[in-house]
């Protein structure tokens, strides 16, 4: 009577040739973010999942950025492209320092070169333009953020809360009508962004409005 082989470890399997394989469980993500994807799953047809890492990009998931002129998606990507280039140009030497010492305006990044910041003084000041009022929606937005990504102002907080709501609309519990405002003025200054600048990021198709 031979002897029993070792028994066999849990989470293990064999080939078809006998050799064990281990099975290594699927990576899912931080708990906060799945999370997240939960909460997020119906939105955009359950395609916003990759588009949830800022605020801009939730309020696009929720269709706060809904608008009769632009694909939604071009204002998104509008307000990051602004923010990533405030970012490169502010701090600076030419203004405030930054923690590096070091002219960060000509480098090139996913936005593409900006020698000496010419492009984003373009696009800010066609922000500042658009008035105070939007200029500072389209800040707290997109910028002041941008640094902890995970974190939304309170005003946009209380408007996605509402549009994840039963009913689904923008009037839930807690929503303010000056939070509905700040979205409005939000909305109106990536327009100017997006059309205002040179027309590259209103190329894409305008949103078919239902």
């Amino acid at each position: 009577m031979g002897r029993a082989g070792r028994p066999s470890k849990s989470g293990r399997r064999r080939l078809k040739n006998g050799r064990r394989v281990d099975i290594e469980p699927f990576d899912h993500g931080a708990a906060h973010v799945q999370r997240l994807r939960d909460r997020f799953a119906r939105c955009q047809d359950g395609k916003a999942t990759q588009q949830l890492f800022d605020p801009v990009g939730r309020a696009w998931a929720v269709g706060l950025l809904q608008n009769s002129r632009i694909d939604p998606a071009v204002l998104r990507d509008a307000g990051r492209d602004y923010a990533a280039r405030y970012w490169n140009y502010y701090p600076a030497p030419a203004g405030v320092s930054n923690y590096l010492g070091e002219d960060r305006r000509g480098a090139f990044w996913a936005g593409g070169e900006d020698p000496g910041g010419e492009w984003f003084q373009k696009l800010d000041l066609l922000l500042k333009a658009a008035g105070r009022a939007t200029c500072d929606a389209v800040h707290s937005l997109c910028l002041d953020h941008y640094w902890f990504p995970d974190d939304d102002p309170a005003w946009l907080d209380r408007l996605i809360d509402a549009r994840l709501s039963r009913d689904g609309t923008a009037a839930g519990k807690g929503c303010r009508p000056e939070d509905e405002a700040r979205m409005r003025a939000a909305v109106h200054g990536l327009l100017a962004l997006a059309e205002g600048g040179g027309g590259r990021l209103a190329r894409r198709p305008r949103a078919v409005q239902g």
